[in-house]
């Protein structure tokens, strides 16, 4: 009878460990999920700067999205607003650049939905052709499927040295603020 006991326990002890060992699993996988949009984006490196004025302002924020978001790039594009209509010098403004990344979207598009937020805003749109290269540079993490499309909406901050555009911050949706861009930006 002991050893059947001893048995029991053994094998209810295995349970678990297996049990602790899977949830402690399950922890890591789900957050890690929740890290990985605060891996830090390699910064300080040139970047594609086909879609940006080598003319006026020497820093530029650049924000990836698309037209009928209905979260991320309205609430960005505010905050951005926001920050401009603070600081009245508008010769401290950066170039401000909402680029379309849907592949159902065009030029015309992007522009007016950029200049609902602010007109001084510029909206653009990259084709298709073009977008796995910039997206490569960015590291954006987007996904379209028809018309349904997917991303983390990170905002970029580029600094212009002559006619070469140089990533030197990465903004998450999560942490972007007035108060954050006012600090790096004037």
């Amino acid at each position: 009878m002991f050893s059947v006991k001893v048995l029991s326990t053994n094998m209810l002890s295995s349970k678990k460990y297996k049990v602790i060992a899977g949830l402690c699993l399950w922890l890591f996988l789900v957050s890690f999920a929740f890290v990985l949009p605060f891996i830090p984006q390699p910064v300080n490196q040139q970047v594609d700067s086909s879609f940006l004025d080598t003319q006026g302002s020497k820093t530029a924020l650049v924000f990836f999205g698309f037209t009928g978001c209905s979260d991320v790039c309205p609430l960005t594009l505010s905050i951005i607003n926001k920050l401009f209509t603070e600081q009245t010098n508008s010769a401290l403004w950066p170039q401000v650049v909402f680029v379309d990344i849907d592949s159902n979207s065009n030029e015309h598009q992007a522009a007016n939905y950029a200049k609902q937020f602010h007109q001084a805003f510029v909206g653009t749109h990259i084709p298709l052709e073009n977008l796995g290269k910039i997206s490569a540079q960015f590291g954006l993490n987007s996904k379209q499927q028809n018309n349904s499309i997917v991303h983390v909406g990170k905002t970029y901050l580029l600094q212009r040295e002559l006619t070469q555009w140089r990533l030197v911050k990465v903004f998450s949706p999560n942490s972007l603020s007035v108060a954050l861009l006012q600090k790096e930006l004037f």
